[in-house]
């Protein structure tokens, strides 16, 4: 049997995949970037603070700095991930995201010291072909996406030292509390740039808010499985490469439920969405991979 603890970052990539749609159809109606930005963030900080009151071991408060810098990281993670969001797919961008598992990868060697299994790297290596493989069709068609390409490319960095930070400080720190106090700064941080910005107004109409506020929910719903899964296992590159199926799971709901949430891309796409579903056969193999490393590392 695989780990219980790889059902976080499974629920984690449906619930991402499901959100990104969501906020993909906000923004579709008119929701502005930072109207939808702004609001996830204070979601992901309703959401995550009240965990510091569930903490049972002892919070080391001397250390305070670490969980502020990791959600700082996280911060503007989000927001890049919100400008790719307005300028490309999801069923491109999504998938892109899931490069981090190789960030990810890299970062545990380089900051703590330990190496990932050989499994795990050649899963971390395989997500990332089949995820070039999904958007080979935009890159071949002479489309102009260099710009969401480096863009989620350097979201998917900042999220990959997101989650190595969490991973290697929140154990010694207290792990609920590490993961209220870090997220919960991520709405503050976002208080800061919508003053800077000029107080853009929030309001919006009843239909703009309602995909907005879903968007928010699922989305911050789903960094508080992913946080739980980060904090409490020492395996931040197997809880990625499972988090990667976000892609696939982006491309069966636009699949299931494109017509709901009013998404055109499977048809807008062409021939490129046919190159997405076998980009998605490829990570299917490296997350298959990476469970079944984790099944025998947790049974040997």
């Amino acid at each position: 049997m695989p780990p219980p603890y790889l059902l976080l970052p499974l629920v984690a990539a449906v619930l991402y995949a499901l959100g990104s749609i969501v906020v993909k159809r906000a923004l579709k109606e008119g929701v502005t970037m930072d109207q939808s930005f702004h609001l996830t963030n204070l979601a992901l900080g309703l959401l995550f603070f009240p965990l510091v009151f569930l903490e049972r071991n002892g919070i080391d408060w001397s250390q305070t700095a670490k969980p502020l810098l990791t959600g700082a990281a996280f911060f503007f993670a989000n927001w890049l991930t919100f400008a790719a969001l307005r300028r490309g797919d999801v069923s491109f961008v999504t998938p892109l995201m899931g490069t981090k598992v190789v960030f990810v990868a890299l970062g545990v060697v380089l900051l703590t010291g330990t190496t990932p299994s050989l499994p795990l790297w050649i899963a971390a290596v395989l997500t990332t072909v089949g995820i070039f493989v999904m958007g080979l069709a935009d890159l071949r068609g002479g489309r102009h996406i260099a710009f969401t390409a480096v863009v989620t490319l350097s979201s998917a960095l900042l999220f990959g030292l997101f989650d190595v930070l969490v991973s290697w400080w929140a154990a010694d720190f207290g792990e609920l509390a590490f993961l209220a106090i870090g997220m919960g700064t991520v709405p503050l941080f976002s208080f800061a740039l919508w003053f800077l910005q000029g107080r853009p107004a929030l309001t919006m109409t009843k239909t703009r808010a309602k995909w907005t506020g879903w968007g928010a929910v699922l989305i911050a719903l789903q960094a508080v499985f992913m946080g739980l899964g980060l904090s409490f296992f020492d395996d931040a590159t197997g809880v990625n490469v499972v988090y990667a199926s976000r892609g696939l799971w982006t491309i069966v709901l636009l699949v299931v439920l494109g017509r709901f949430f009013g998404n055109s891309e499977r048809h807008d796409t062409g021939r490129g969405f046919l190159w997405r579903v076998l980009g998605t056969i490829l990570l299917t193999i490296a997350i298959l991979i990476a469970v079944v490393d984790r099944t025998a590392a947790t049974s040997g």
